[in-house]
């Protein structure tokens, strides 16, 4: 894996990360969860002379997703977990919340079932499938970086209340405290954080703490 860039824009109602991955050597960028404002995402990718190659999402809910429609135009592929490809092709509870929704979009071009290491649009990660805020919730690792979209926050983690389960949400905290090593975390609301800062104080990781 190379070294990345990343840019940090925040988008929509909901005051969502989304992020611009892009590798320093090739230029060749992601986008993960572009969930508003297709201006502001594409005004990024111009500012860090960036290709956008493809787009990532850590969930399917609406504030994580609302520009794929648009992006999709430059033939950009998507990628999201098989468990939340639905969430793209159909409105769910989550999306009552905002006045205009954009889907249903077509179907997602790729889409991951397992925990393992993908390439897609030239850049290589990867991806470890978290459930418990959704099914498909997934984390997706480039180098020292991790982004978590709604598994895990700065202080907190994501809500169940919309399709979530808390066995799961429990075995995938579990998980990422036991990841080995230290990762700077971008997570899908709020600031980014560290791993280790967020074992030492969150409470929610608290039962998980490596030993």
């Amino acid at each position: 894996m190379g070294a990345y860039k990343i840019e940090t824009l925040v988008v929509g109602t909901m005051e969502t990360n989304c992020y611009i991955v892009v590798d320093e050597k090739t230029r060749d960028a992601v986008v993960i969860d572009p969930g508003d404002n297709v201006t502001v995402i594409l005004d990024g990718l111009h500012r860090m002379n960036a290709r956008l190659r493809a787009i990532l999402l850590t969930h399917g809910h609406f504030d994580h997703v609302l520009a794929v429609g648009d992006l999709r135009d430059y033939n950009i592929p998507v990628c999201i977990h098989k468990a939340d490809a639905h969430l793209l092709t159909e409105r769910d509870a989550f999306s009552a919340m905002i006045p205009h929704d954009p889907r249903p979009f077509d179907p997602a071009d790729v889409l991951f079932e397992k925990e393992g290491q993908y390439t897609v649009g030239g850049l290589t990660f990867y991806l470890l499938h978290s459930p418990g805020h959704t099914k498909g919730s997934v984390c997706y690792q480039f180098g020292d970086n991790l982004f978590t979209g709604d598994t895990l926050f700065r202080g907190a983690v994501g809500t169940l209340q919309f399709g979530g389960n808390e066995q799961d949400m429990n075995r995938s905290l579990k998980m990422l405290c036991n990841l080995p090593g230290d990762y700077t975390v971008y997570p899908g609301h709020y600031g980014k954080t560290t791993l280790s800062d967020e074992l030492d104080t969150n409470p929610f990781l608290q039962p998980y703490r490596r030993k």
